[in-house]
């Protein structure tokens, strides 16, 4: 996955990267298996391709083999993931989902 020296998107490549970006909770945070260029996609496994945000508590039982990225927004870490994994081949975190949307029921 090229982060093409974006500003708003880092790959966390260290466990020191990912808890300080945990820390700091800002922000959107991706794991999962990213197919190299030209190469066939495989299956997706259940509990892959996640996007979290950085305080989500699910975020502690990521697996160390799997790529991870930090994104500052969520428009930019949807493109990003659209391009890079495929519409459709990733999806938001069930708790982070269901943090939004009782935020814009709230909202109401």
């Amino acid at each position: 996955m090229s982060t093409q020296e974006q500003i708003g998107v880092r790959p966390l490549e260290t466990a020191d990267d990912f808890a300080e970006t945990r820390l700091e909770a800002i922000g959107f945070i991706f794991h999962g298996m990213v197919p190299e260029p030209g190469a066939k996609r495989t299956a997706v496994r259940a509990g892959t391709n996640l996007l979290h945000f950085a305080r989500c508590v699910k975020l502690d039982k990521v697996g160390g083999v799997e790529s991870k990225f930090w994104y500052r927004s969520v428009a930019l870490a949807k493109t990003n993931l659209d391009e890079a994994i495929g519409t459709g081949r990733w999806k938001w975190c069930k708790i982070c989902e269901r943090e939004v949307t009782q935020r814009v029921l709230n909202e109401r």
